[in-house]
């Protein structure tokens, strides 16, 4: 052991005088502790395959392939269909207490959508950023964890939370989450969150456009399989009266100064300000072995909107339905329908669900869908929307996707 030890000393102080050791050519430690007859040529591969078996463990990946058929049927205007894939490639690098979270997405780099369609002689596609987030949540302080970057929502939702948010955005900003749980059938938690909407270069601080979230919850298990949550969110939009985001495409419905077309850096101008109180409830029990959750969302714009006549517009809107059953392990299925009812600046559509019709709000209607998996790594799943304008002028769509997705 004594020769092995002034050995290894040896090598070490040889690495440290050595002004080549990291040049061209140079050994690694192992190889130099082999080569001084320290540790054999298995210790060695030994070591390595811990260390790399280390690294592997701190980081995860996971992805998914949506195949999706698409058929639109509206009046007074043209039906359509398109067929259209959607690929997402996530991983996250745990180092200790932090979190770096980096997905990849298909889609043509809007903020509502990560579908590509079948088009254009076959070219090929893109890869965007997703997500590029960076989380801290300590060992000793579960209950809180912070996060910045673009990020998943960090917001409590559920399906019928789409009235406010499309599952595919991922805002941009800072978010503090805190969770406590009490009694021991319970938490109560805070989300707050400073989404950056869109900087303006030439302007200034108070011109840019924010979004502050301030959300309250409590979530309850009075007794087995059953769970009720309820969450009241205030999320008031800073500079967006007059202004838009200059995002690459945006939902119909809101009230503004001039229709929004792409590229929409001069169209598609917000007539209003929006600050929205959300509610959101849920209620998950079990019949039979049989999983029944049943959700709502509430949701009214406390400013008042006006059109351009000074008019009001309507403020509010709601979805509520239940979903039979839960499709995600291995030969099991779900159906489900709601009912939804989105007045024209009840909040902003172009962060709102859009496949709705054609998107976003000034709309009503119900969908209904059914999934079945029979595995849990693959699910299909046909989605029904049949959906009418709620301002003056017709626009009736119905909406059918048939969609096989595969997890990894």
């Amino acid at each position: 052991m004594g020769r092995r030890m002034a050995a290894l000393a040896g090598v070490l102080v040889a690495c440290w005088a050595s002004p080549t050791f990291a040049g061209e050519g140079s050994k690694s430690l192992d190889e130099l502790l082999v080569d001084k007859g320290v540790i054999s040529k298995d210790e060695a591969a030994s070591v390595q395959g811990r260390k790399f078996a280390a690294w592997v463990d701190r980081v995860t990946f996971s992805g998914d392939l949506r195949l999706r058929d698409e058929g639109f049927w509206r009046d007074p205007a043209s039906d359509r269909h398109r067929a259209r894939f959607r690929l997402r490639l996530a991983s996250e690098l745990n180092i200790r207490d932090l979190t770096v979270g980096i997905r990849l997405a298909s889609g043509t780099g809007e903020q509502l959508s990560t579908n590509q369609s079948f088009d254009d002689l076959a070219s090929q596609k893109g890869l965007w950023i997703d997500r590029a987030y960076l989380r801290w949540q300590g060992a000793s302080s579960k209950w809180l964890a912070l996060t910045g970057g673009k990020m998943p929502n960090p917001f409590f939702t559920v399906y019928s939370s789409d009235a406010m948010w499309d599952e595919d955005v991922n805002p941009e900003g800072f978010a503090e989450n805190l969770n406590v749980a009490f009694g021991g059938s319970g938490n109560l938690f805070v989300n707050l969150a400073q989404i950056v909407l869109d900087e303006d270069s030439s302007g200034s601080l108070s011109t840019d456009q924010w979004l502050f979230g301030q959300q309250v919850g409590i979530a309850l298990e009075p007794m087995k399989d059953a769970k009720a949550t309820l969450a009241a969110t205030y999320y008031n939009f800073v500079n967006v009266e007059n202004n838009n985001f200059g995002q690459v495409t945006c939902n119909p419905g809101n009230t503004r100064t001039s229709a929004c077309t792409s590229p929409t850096a001069a169209t598609g101008v917000l007539l209003n300000d929006y600050n929205v109180l959300d509610v959101t409830g849920h209620v998950g029990v079990k019949a039979g072995g049989l999983p029944i959750a049943v959700m709502g969302d509430y949701l009214v714009n406390t400013v008042g909107p006006t059109d351009g006549a000074g008019n009001e517009t309507k403020d509010n809107g709601y979805q509520v339905g239940l979903i039979l059953g839960k499709a995600g392990e291995a030969k099991t299925w779900e159906i489900a329908y709601f009912h939804k009812v989105m007045g024209t600046d009840a909040t902003v559509a172009d962060l709102a669900d859009a496949d709705f019709g054609t998107g976003g709000t000034d709309r009503r209607g119900d969908i209904a869908w059914a999934a079945y998996n029979p595995s849990k790594a693959v699910q299909a799943k046909v989605k029904f929307y049949n959906t009418e304008k709620l301002s003056p002028g017709q626009d009736d769509v119905k909406r059918l996707q048939a969609d096989l997705v595969v997890k990894f």
